[in-house]
C-alpha cells in the first residue's frame, strides 16, 4: 500500500446514497470509492471472529437473487450452495486489541461497527485504522474467509471436558445491586454469585450449581435438535428478583444464555452455538512453567482467608508477587463473583498494568501430572469476563466489591488503599491495558508433567491471546 493514500470518511444515517459529492468536495475529483471484496479486510483484525449476519447474491437463480442469513443460518453462506454465492455484506463479532469488537462490511463501500463512539474523539480513531485495513494488500481475502468461526446448534452434549461456567457479557454489563437472586427468602445481588460447574466429565450430564454466600442450587442443560438448550433445575429453583418483578432463575438463565468453555478451545455461547478453531493443538512450553518454592505452605489449602494465613498457596503467591513490581494496589478478590484470587495493578507511563492470579489447591500432598489438577484453575483464567477487557469497568468492579467487603466488615486490600482505587477508576479509561494471567498450581510438577496438560495450557494461553490479548505465566512445583 503507497504511504501517499489519503482517505476521506463519511458518516451518515442515509444509507441509500454513497455521499460521493461530499467526498469529492472534500478531496477533490480523483477520489476513488473503495469497494467491492476489499472490504472485508476489515474482519482480518478481529481475532476468533463469528459471521452473525451474511447476504448472498445468486447470479443464477432470479426468483431467489438475494437472500439474508441470520444465526446458524450462516452456515448456509459457507456451506453447500451458499459457497459459490457471492457475500454481499457481512457482519462479524470479536476480539481486536484485546477486548470485543463488531465489523459489518459490504461490497457497496461501507464499513460499520455496534459500538458506541463516546465522542468524535473515538469515532476519529476508529476511522483511521479502516482505511489502511482495507487497502492493505499483504492480507489475502482467501485467509479473511478462512479465518470465521462457523456456528454449529448445539443440538446434544458436547463430547469433551468442561472447564468455566459465566455470565454472558449482556448480563455482566446490566448487572447491579437492584437485580438480586433469591432463594427461600435470602437474596444476593448477582455480583456477589458464582457460577461453578458440577464436574468435569467429557459425557453425562452437563450440570452447574449459581453458589451464593448462603446457599447453591444445581441446574443443567437440557439439548434439543430444534431448539437451542434450555436451563432447568435439578432440585429447586432460585428467582432473579427486579425493583418491580420477579422471575424464574432457570428462566432468566435459558432466556440470555450462558457461556461454557470446554477443552480444546471449544465454547458453547449463549445462542445456543458452538464455536471452535479449525487449528492444531498448541503445546504450551514446558520451558515457560516457573517452578515456586513451596516450602512452609500447604499444597492443599488455597484459600488465606480474613486471618492472612501464611501456610496458604494464596499468601505465598501475593508474597512472590509483592517482589516482581511496585504495585499500587494488591487485592485479594477471593471470593463468589472473583475477578481472580489475587488482582495487582500498577501504573506506568500511559498504561494499566494489571496481573490476575489464579490459584487452585492441589488433589494430593505430593505434587504430580494430574490433569484434574488443572481443570478448574484453567477454566477460571479463561473467563471471558467483559470486565477483564475494559480498563474502566474492571476497577469500578473492584471498587464495588470491595466496598460491599468493608461494610461487611471485612477488608480485600493488601497494598494500597480504597482512595487510590477510587482514583484509578477515573484515570481508567484513558489508559491502555496491559494484563498478565497467572495460573498458579502447586499441585503440578514441571518434571512430570504430561503433553495432555501441556496441550490444556496451550489451549489457556491462545485462548488469553485471542480475547484479553493478554499472556499466560505457570507457577508450579519442580
Amino acid at each position: 500500500m503507497s504511504c501517499d493514500i489519503t482517505f476521506v470518511y463519511v458518516n451518515s444515517t442515509n444509507n441509500a446514497s454513497l455521499h460521493e459529492d461530499i467526498a469529492k468536495a472534500v478531496g477533490g475529483k480523483s477520489v476513488a470509492l473503495v469497494k467491492d471484496d476489499t472490504l472485508y479486510r476489515i474482519l482480518a483484525k478481529v481475532h476468533r471472529r463469528v459471521p452473525t449476519n451474511v447476504g448472498l447474491l445468486d447470479s443464477v437463480n432470479r426468483n431467489r437473487r438475494f437472500s439474508m442469513h441470520v444465526g446458524q443460518d450462516v452456515l448456509t453462506a459457507w456451506k453447500g450452495e451458499g459457497a459459490t454465492k457471492m457475500k454481499t455484506n457481512i457482519f462479524a463479532h470479536g476480539f481486536t486489541d484485546g477486548r470485543p469488537v463488531s465489523f459489518g462490511a459490504s461490497r457497496k463501500g461501507r464499513v460499520w461497527s455496534h459500538e458506541q463512539a463516546r465522542d468524535i474523539h473515538d469515532w476519529v480513531e476508529w476511522v483511521r485504522e479502516v482505511g489502511p485495513a482495507v487497502t492493505d494488500l499483504s492480507v489475502s481475502l482467501e485467509s479473511v474467509m478462512a479465518g470465521f468461526l462457523l456456528p454449529q446448534p448445539a443440538t446434544e452434549r458436547p463430547n469433551a471436558v468442561p472447564l468455566s461456567i459465566e455470565w454472558p457479557y449482556q448480563v455482566i454489563a446490566a448487572m447491579s445491586e437492584a437485580r438480586k437472586v433469591s432463594h427461600q427468602g435470602q437474596s444476593f445481588a448477582l455480583l456477589e454469585t458464582e457460577l461453578q460447574l458440577s464436574d468435569h466429565s467429557s459425557s453425562g450430564p452437563l450440570r452447574f450449581k449459581v453458589v451464593c454466600p448462603a446457599w447453591s442450587l444445581e441446574y443443567e442443560f437440557r439439548f434439543h435438535p430444534e431448539e437451542p438448550p434450555t436451563i432447568v433445575p435439578v432440585g429447586d429453583d432460585g428467582q432473579i428478583v427486579m425493583t418491580s418483578d420477579a422471575v424464574s432463575l432457570a428462566a432468566f438463565m435459558t432466556a440470555n444464555g450462558l457461556l461454557v468453555t470446554f477443552e480444546d478451545e471449544l465454547v458453547l455461547v449463549e445462542q445456543g452455538f458452538l464455536l471452535k478453531p479449525d487449528r492444531a493443538k498448541l503445546l504450551y512450553a514446558h520451558d515457560d512453567i516457573e517452578p515456586v518454592d513451596w516450602q512452609g505452605i500447604d499444597l492443599r489449602r488455597e484459600s488465606q482467608g480474613q486471618e492472612r494465613d501464611p501456610a496458604t498457596i494464596q499468601f505465598r503467591s501475593i508474597e512472590l508477587l509483592e517482589k516482581e513490581a511496585a504495585w499500587d494496589l494488591i487485592i485479594d478478590d477471593d471470593g463468589n463473583g472473583e475477578l481472580a484470587d489475587v488482582v495487582c495493578i500498577r501504573r506506568s507511563d500511559d498504561k494499566l498494568h494489571v496481573a490476575f492470579a489464579h490459584c487452585k489447591y492441589s488433589s494430593e500432598e505430593k505434587p504430580g501430572a494430574r490433569i484434574d489438577d488443572l481443570y478448574d484453575v484453567c477454566g477460571q483464567a479463561m473467563k471471558m469476563n467483559r470486565a477483564k477487557s475494559i480498563p474502566e469497568q474492571l476497577v469500578k468492579r473492584l471498587l464495588r466489591r470491595e466496598r460491599a467487603r468493608q461494610a461487611d466488615g471485612k477488608n480485600g486490600i493488601i497494598k494500597g488503599d480504597l482512595a487510590t482505587l477510587a482514583t484509578l477508576v477515573n484515570e481508567a479509561r484513558y489508559r491502555d491495558l496491559s494484563v498478565t494471567v497467572l495460573v498458579v498450581q502447586p499441585g503440578l510438577s514441571k518434571a512430570k508433567i504430561s503433553d495432555d496438560m501441556l496441550a490444556l495450557l496451550g489451549a489457556t494461553e491462545r485462548f488469553l491471546g485471542d480475547t484479553l490479548q493478554s499472556s499466560l505465566r505457570v507457577w508450579a512445583s519442580a
